[in-house]
């Protein structure tokens, strides 16, 4: 399989897309948060990560994990 060119930007276009196309982009979106060199790429990877982890779940029915951004927690008082 060959790499993805702009991949999902909407939902009509996720659901156009084969399992093994959405996990491609998902690993795609964690290895740019994973590497991210300031705060805004960081951020702008990790919403791209659980969007598209939310489109597998709705789509495939593959539960998203639970994520949070680092340092955006909330307390529990």
């Amino acid at each position: 399989m060959g790499r993805l060119k702009g991949g999902a930007n909407t939902e009509a276009e996720a659901e156009k897309l084969s399992l093994a196309q959405l996990e491609l982009l998902i690993s795609g979106a964690e290895w740019r948060f994973e590497r991210a060199t300031n705060s805004n790429l960081r951020k702008q990877a990790f919403k791209r990560l659980t969007w598209l982890e939310a489109q597998r779940e709705r789509l495939h029915g593959i539960d998203a994990p639970d994520r949070r951004l680092p340092g955006r927690q909330t307390s529990v008082e």
